[in-house]
């Protein structure tokens, strides 16, 4: 019996073997399945993703390996030959929040972004956001965006551009920080600020995408730097805008015009070549005790602004289309500043008008254009006077107060592209041109 067995034994050991080994490749089949074992081929993944595109170095510690990676990606630079006015739109993700979503496109019309002059000292509204100096854009809505130039011009557009906007949204399976809008992949994003890194993150991969694509298209400029920092713009992070030596001009004690004693004054933080903003406000803080309350209608803020290029034609046409442009009204295709005579760069005899309590923040803007590093660019400069109001009052302001005015906006006009540390002088701007001004009562 002892050898039967033993011989039934050795006859059943191969196939037990067998089944051993077959559930347990079952076993690891299944745990593949299930989760686990994609992190080699995520990682792969990504480095080919978006054309090549992303920042691996950067992204590497995002990659999960529960599941395969989900891409999604489309644009011209992947298919030449189809029809669509994105350059790159691409989305990766690995589950858990996990993620990436970048977009570039070819900029045939204006910049998809706020850039007046009160988007760039305030941005968000107010509630402040983040910025990487040395790259022309901000956190927004879709994540970080930029605006890149391709001085050799754009291939496969019908309508040449020399200008590129880059979005990059980098997730780690916390908020995004986004503000509620629809993200560029048709989710809709969290309702706060992101973290610093977070950030900081998606800066980095927005400048290495538009890096690689001026490369690809052979664009003639260098590449952008690559940010080590960002800057948080809110106020109650310690004012980083405040005191800038660009803006230093702005001076109650050697600007004539405005009103006398400490002035303080905010900067937007970008440090681009493409767009630079100050703002001076007369401190009543700083003031008090020192200096008598300013009369009414003299001027107790200031506001200087330009930008070139894309941005320059992109902020014009937003100022227009709240007709806050030199002869807006006017029947002209182009940009009404353009088409105006010499004598409309010059004040015209004022008139006595009445400004509402209701108004938002009543102004006298004046325009100018120059060339600056090589660019078209547009100038802005406001000066906003002292009105005192109770609701429901109207207050007149005649024509010896609004001719003041008038002088001032001119005298900051030049201080702004005069001072020597200022952002004009830094982009050698040249052939200036005084287009008009506005008057923004209501």
């Amino acid at each position: 019996m002892r050898g039967l067995w033993g011989r039934v034994w050795q006859r059943r050991t191969p196939l037990v073997v067998l089944m051993a080994v077959v559930g347990i490749a079952g076993a690891v089949l299944a745990t593949r399945d299930s989760g686990g074992g994609h992190l080699a081929a995520n990682r792969a993944q990504l480095r080919k993703a978006c054309d090549g595109t992303l920042p691996y170095g950067d992204l590497e510690r995002l990659v999960r390996d529960e599941r395969p990676g989900e891409l999604r990606q489309h644009g011209t630079m992947l298919a030449p030959g189809q029809e669509s006015r994105s350059l790159l739109d691409c989305s990766l993700s690995w589950g858990d929040g996990h993620g990436v979503t970048v977009h570039a496109e070819a900029l045939v019309s204006d910049v998809p972004e706020a850039v007046e002059t009160r988007d760039l000292l305030e941005p968000a509204g107010g509630r402040g956001t983040f910025v990487a100096p040395g790259t022309t854009g901000q956190y927004g809505r879709r994540g970080a965006w930029l605006v890149a130039e391709c001085q050799g011009g754009i291939g496969g557009r019908v309508r040449p551009t020399t200008d590129l906007y880059v979005t990059a949204r980098v997730t780690d399976g916390t908020d995004d920080g986004t503000d509620g809008t629809d993200s560029a992949d048709g989710a809709t994003a969290g309702s706060g600020k992101p973290d610093r890194a977070t950030a900081l993150l998606g800066f980095r991969t927005a400048v290495h995408v538009a890096n690689a694509l001026t490369k690809a298209q052979h664009c003639g400029s260098g590449p952008l730097t690559t940010p080590t920092a960002v800057v948080d713009t809110d106020e109650t992070h310690g004012a980083p805008g405040q005191g800038l030596r660009k803006c230093e001009w702005i001076d109650g004690s050697s600007l004539p015009g405005v009103a006398s004693g400490s002035w303080t004054t905010l900067g937007d933080l970008q440090e681009s070549p493409g767009l630079s903003a100050c703002a001076g406000e007369w401190d009543a803080e700083k003031n008090a005790g020192e200096r008598p309350r300013p009369k009414q209608w003299q001027v107790t803020e200031v506001e200087a602004a330009s930008w070139s290029g894309i941005l320059g034609r992109s902020a014009y046409d937003s100022y227009e289309r709240e007709g806050h442009v030199p002869g807006w009204g006017a029947e002209d295709d182009g940009p009404a500043s353009e088409a105006g005579s010499e004598a409309d760069a010059e004040p015209g005899a004022p008139q006595e008008d009445r400004v509402s309590s209701y108004a938002g923040r009543p102004q006298l803007a004046l325009w100018a254009r120059s060339v600056c590093g090589g660019r078209t660019t547009y100038h802005r400069v406001a000066v906003l006077p002292e009105i005192r109001l109770e609701d429901g009052e109207t207050a007149v302001i005649g024509g010896k107060d609004r001719a003041r005015l008038s002088t001032a906006a001119r005298t900051v006009l030049d201080r702004y592209l005069d001072a020597g540390d200022g952002w004009p002088a830094s982009a050698k701007c040249r052939d200036t041109k005084v287009l008009g001004e506005v008057e923004q009562w209501h």
